[in-house]
């Protein structure tokens, strides 16, 4: 009887990836809708009322040595816009922020507790999670994958225990190899430990 290889295939082994596309992409276009409607509400309206009020201010004016010049006018208000501005970038990072942490802790939430059941070698059927994940689907399918050799390793002990009880030498051989193949192989890390 052969048994499946329980070797991570190639295309799952773990990779170093500090970029979710998927995610950043919606947060990226997120980001720039949020920044495009706080400048264009906002600023818009305060650029408006500001600089109409200082052109009417210098088109009606009587005494020019009065008035401060139109072009430090114009000056200041600009640079009370770069402020709001750099305020709105500020308020939308902060947002991004706190959306890609609150993403990043569910997963990782849902990670830890799949390691807490393995751990505590409870190998029941995982809950499914409606937000996919290259990292929890890893996890499930390594549990899924442990699930089907514990079950396996549980005939095969049962089968040993039925050829001891027999006395028959040959089958517990057979059955002895058998289960060496399903038990996993220490590694060289696991050496080093």
């Amino acid at each position: 009887m052969k048994f499946p290889s329980f070797g991570a295939p190639h295309h799952s082994r773990r990779k170093i990836r500090y970029i979710d596309d998927a995610l950043q992409k919606f947060l990226l276009i997120g980001l720039v809708l949020l920044e495009t409607g706080l400048v264009a509400a906002g600023l818009t309206w305060v650029m408006f009322r500001h600089l109409t009020r200082i052109i009417e201010d210098n088109l009606y004016r009587v005494h020019l040595a009065d008035a401060a010049p139109i072009l430090s006018q114009l000056r200041n208000e600009t640079l009370i816009l770069l402020v709001l501005f750099g305020v709105a970038n500020v308020a939308a990072l902060v947002l991004v922020d706190f959306i890609w942490r609150r993403h990043a802790y569910s997963i990782l939430r849902r990670f830890m507790h799949l390691v807490a059941k393995t751990r505590r070698l409870d190998f029941t059927a995982d809950p499914e999670t409606g937000d996919r994940h290259q990292l929890l689907d890893l996890a499930q399918a390594q549990r899924e994958r442990d699930r089907t050799r514990l079950r396996l390793i549980r005939e095969q002990m049962s089968r040993l225990e039925a050829a001891g009880a027999a006395n028959n030498v040959q089958a517990m051989h057979d059955l002895l190899n058998t289960l060496d193949e399903l038990l996993p192989k220490p590694t060289a890390t696991s050496d080093l430990r």
